[in-house]
């Protein structure tokens, strides 16, 4: 029963649902390799929680590939992580990932936006800074 399933696991407000039916078949499954597969799953729970992502399905099967992929020689990347996830659609807007921001037909437009977006607060901080220094100059004359 335990290898027909889908193995759907949900992270809610950035918890990890341990007692669904889902995640006990799936800890079953892969008790063998669990270390890495909880060390993953883990990673995920903590990208979703700084993105702060309500509700995430992971597919379990991508997890534990990721985990016997990666059992020994490195962390796996943000993107490895996006890609064990189920609903991106829902995901996406909340999740910041640099290297997939300004991918697609509208990353350009975005990227320049971001660039912009920086300047103009690099200058308007120079502006605050200089007229503080203005000021602090005027009230001591």
């Amino acid at each position: 029963m335990d290898q027909f399933s889908l193995h759907q696991i949900i992270i809610r407000k950035g918890e990890i649902l341990d007692t669904t039916p889902e995640f006990i078949s799936f800890k079953r499954t892969y008790l063998n390799k669990w270390g890495s597969v909880s060390y993953i799953l883990h990673l995920i729970q903590r990208l979703l929680q700084d993105s702060e992502v309500e509700m995430a399905y992971v597919e379990g099967r991508k997890v534990a590939l990721l985990a016997t992929a990666e059992m020994d020689i490195k962390k796996p990347s943000k993107e490895e992580l996006y890609d064990c996830i189920n609903n991106k659609d829902e995901v996406a807007s909340r999740i910041k990932i640099p290297s997939m921001m300004f991918k697609g037909q509208e990353g350009p437009i975005l990227a320049a936006t971001v660039v912009q977006k920086n300047w103009r607060t690099h200058k308007a901080r120079v502006a605050y800074t200089y007229l503080k220094f203005l000021m602090a100059k005027a009230t001591t004359i």
